[in-house]
């Protein structure tokens, strides 16, 4: 015949020997715990190249993507800006680092984003694809 034992005993034991347990066992550290094994890389700023105006006017203008995604390109003191109203509410600059391909720049620091324009063999852009952390994103020139 099995003992018999009330509810409230056998949870008190259990609370018991849990409190026991967790007392006993060596204390982890939660800042080891957090903290990355190794430090993130910092994202290092490529070499640009100036390229003349009249270039950066050919890439200047409207473009769309899937979604509804649309991003304006602009020709503003020399330098190529894009701006997205959705995503990107402040303009980002377009660094070259050939006559096709850019980086944007930040404020500070690169995006990590990497942007490569579709030109046909008349000089004519047709649309750019952004190598992003998320994935690429191709969008067309829209007249």
């Amino acid at each position: 015949m099995l003992p018999k034992f009330h509810p409230s005993v056998f949870l008190g034991a259990v609370i018991l020997l849990c409190t026991v347990w967790l007392w006993v066992r060596p204390p982890v550290s939660t800042v080891e715990t957090v903290a990355r094994r190794t430090p993130r890389p910092a994202l290092v700023v490529p070499e640009s190249i100036k390229l003349d105006t009249a270039i950066l006017e050919r890439y200047a203008g409207k473009y769309e993507g899937r979604g509804g995604f649309a991003v304006d390109l602009v020709l503003k003191d020399g330098k190529l800006l894009a701006q997205s109203a959705g995503v990107m509410p402040v303009p980002f600059e377009l660094r070259a680092t050939s006559e096709t391909e850019f980086f944007l720049m930040g404020p500070t620091a690169p995006i990590g984003v990497d942007v490569k324009f579709d030109v046909a063999r008349d000089g004519t852009v047709r649309s750019f694809a952004a190598n992003t952390e998320y994935g690429l994103i191709e969008v067309k020139r829209v007249p």
